[in-house]
């Protein structure tokens, strides 16, 4: 990997030091501990995100926005020419975040009592849908071999088969944490089921565009048969690195789904949207490819440097290689840990890692760690783990 990929990226002080002195929550909720448990990268962001939000500052003009159709029209001519497929910027509105977007998918779609489909091992906001809206909470498990991880359309078929009470499927795509990408294939089997069922779909593809070679993304409502049934929810802040100024898109291909989105948008949407967030999201739709496409050259370096160094050199730790995000799903099972996982590694390498139980029982013994830093630092973190670990 050429240094000049990551010299040439737009950040001003890329360190931990760095970043704790702008009060970064990633890098100030642990002390001293190498972060890598929040999923946000440190690549900084497009010289033309930075550009914009200087000049908004500069001009003193920060009063109310109503402007979506901007940030909608840059959503389609960016998945246009990422994706291959156009969405129409009038079926789809705004919201605050991704988040938001699923909370009012769950409020339009179901009512108490119905089942909510999430697949687990999980983003774990997702597991407070359910808990918090009275819903009923249906897990669809992943399943694991020397392969990866995998989803289980057979077992999703036997749940809406054996659950008509099933209204809603909540589904992470790419996946967070095993950034698995689904196929096109597996996409389409979930309309056809959800279609013959009943069931909506809010597809959450905030890390559509951190997907690596090998694999590809395709929007759900990409699938013949999804505009029926599906809405998407996109944001550019994971990719583009800005998460504390918050922007997402929540998009459907159907008139009706607009409008029952609509009919409680007011209601829920109070917290919508801010300005910086929908100028930095356009600036960075409009014209982040260039920087986004050598972005992705360091994530692919760090993902098969984390994988293969682990193999190598601490084979007891089980991990795979992630189609898509930057995040590692570490299996620490073989050190049979006696205590919390992320406590137990912090305490042994002084990394601070995401508690793999956080994301349901199937993380248990696992850590998420976030892989998107400077090369230098993932290698200095993977070397924290060798010298702490073999000798347990």
């Amino acid at each position: 990997m050429p240094e000049s990929l990551y010299e040439n990226l737009p950040v001003p002080d890329l360190s931990p030091d760095g970043r704790r002195q702008v009060r970064m929550a990633k890098w100030t909720r642990y002390g001293d501990a190498q972060a890598a448990w929040l999923a946000e990268h440190d690549l900084g962001a497009p010289p033309e995100v930075r550009t914009r939000l200087h000049e908004l500052v500069a001009g003193g003009a920060f009063g109310y926005h109503f402007e979506p159709e901007n940030v909608l029209g840059s959503f389609s001519r960016w998945t246009t020419q990422r994706h291959g497929w156009t969405p129409d910027p009038e079926l789809g509105i705004l919201t605050e975040n991704v988040l938001q977007g699923i909370w009012l998918g769950v409020e339009v779609f179901t009512q108490p009592g119905d089942g909510v489909v999430i697949s687990t091992p999980i983003y774990p906001p997702f597991l407070d849908i359910s808990p918090s809206t009275a819903r009923r909470q249906v897990e669809w498990p992943m399943y694991r071999d020397d392969q990866g991880w995998h989803n289980d359309l057979d077992g999703l078929e036997s749940l809406l088969a054996g659950d008509p009470g099933i209204r809603l499927m909540v589904i992470c795509h790419p996946h967070n944490p095993t950034g698995v990408v689904f196929t096109e294939a597996e996409l389409a089997r979930i309309v056809a089921l959800a279609t013959q069922h009943n069931v909506k779909i809010i597809s959450d593809e905030i890390h559509g565009d951190l997907v690596h070679p090998g694999a590809k993304h395709i929007p759900m409502l990409a699938i013949p048969g999804a505009e029926a049934c599906t809405v998407t929810l996109a944001s550019g802040v994971k990719t583009f690195g800005f998460g504390g100024i918050k922007c997402a898109v929540a998009q459907t291909a159907n008139e009706n789904l607009l409008e029952n989105l609509q009919s409680v948008s007011a209601k829920l949407l109070g917290g919508g949207a801010n300005r910086m967030g929908a100028e930095a999201t356009v600036a960075a739709w409009d014209n982040g490819q260039g920087w986004l496409d050598e972005m992705k050259l360091i994530l692919d370096a760090n993902r098969h440097c984390l994988v293969d160094r682990l193999a190598a050199e601490l084979p007891r730790v089980r991990v795979h290689l992630p189609q898509a995000t930057f995040l590692g799903w570490l299996d620490f099972s073989a050190y049979s840990p006696d205590e919390r996982t992320d406590k137990w590694l912090h305490r042994h390498t002084g990394i601070a890692g995401q508690d793999g139980e956080n994301f349901g029982a199937q993380g248990t013994n696992h850590v998420r760690f976030t892989f998107g830093v400077a090369p230098e630092l993932l290698n200095q973190m993977i070397d924290q783990m060798v010298a702490g670990l073999p000798k347990l």
